[in-house]
């Protein structure tokens, strides 16, 4: 039998909550960059919400920017650091909803960063708002006691297969809710980051990730909600792989 080891660049535990999918992918960006050997390299940029306590856990350079202006922030640094693994750990509602203008414009400009979102319908680290573009219909926030309406709070919209349509590298789709899709997720993190070192162009990998927390469920439940609804609208999968053409 294979023994599985921590990754030597996880030097701390993290607050995560319990059944949360922040910790899963921390691991998973650990593992990647260990294994690719980008540690003395890499530079973690961070949102203000959850993904902030990867920067204790992880031993890595990083930094936090303002709420939602990573893309932004990781756009700077790969500039004046262009040998630099730069990724960015971050949240739906601070990428697709308070960022979204940022996370755009580093895609139109195709920058060599490898993004990295969590997709897990609401702001969470705020108390589990409504994320305009990720929260889905009916579901209940602490801003849509009642569930989301079309009518008062509009739909929720695929910004990745948006942003796939633009000139950028790499688009995929991971989950969480079981072993054999936690194992495509890294492939996709892995991916993104092996093209970032050839300086490819600009890398996005959605996760759909859970927060038992904000939902008010258990943690299989969480998984179950992923599962059978949440990934029936967005989809996993690659949504664009220019391959070694660009």
């Amino acid at each position: 039998m294979p023994i599985v080891k921590k990754p030597s660049v996880i030097v701390k535990e993290s607050g995560y909550c319990g059944g949360c999918g922040h910790g899963i992918i921390q691991r998973l960006i650990a593992e990647c960059i260990e294994e690719l050997g980008l540690a003395d390299k890499t530079i973690n940029v961070v949102d203000i919400a959850c993904c902030f306590w990867s920067l204790d856990a992880l031993n890595f350079d990083g930094i936090a920017g303002p709420h939602g202006r990573c893309a932004a922030v990781a756009t700077a640094i790969k500039k004046v650091r262009p040998d630099s693994n730069v990724f960015i750990h971050a949240g739906d509602g601070a990428s697709y909803g308070i960022g979204l203008l940022e996370t755009t414009y580093a895609a139109l400009r195709d920058v060599s960063i490898t993004m990295i979102v969590v997709n897990n319908g609401i702001f969470g680290m705020t108390g589990g708002q409504l994320c305009p573009a990720t929260t889905m219909i009916g579901q209940r926030t602490t801003s849509s006691q009642s569930g989301r309406e079309k009518e008062l709070h509009g739909i929720p919209t695929d910004f990745l297969k948006d942003i796939a349509g633009y000139n950028i590298q790499y688009a995929a789709r991971g989950a969480l809710y079981n072993v054999k899709e936690i194992n495509k997720t890294k492939s996709y993190i892995k991916k993104g980051f092996d093209y970032q070192q050839n300086n490819m162009g600009f890398s996005l990998i959605d996760i759909l990730s859970p927060c038992p927390t904000n939902w008010g469920v258990t943690a299989m439940e969480a998984e179950e909600k992923i599962e059978h609804e949440i990934s029936q609208f967005f989809k996993p999968g690659v949504y664009k792989d220019r391959g070694e053409n660009v």
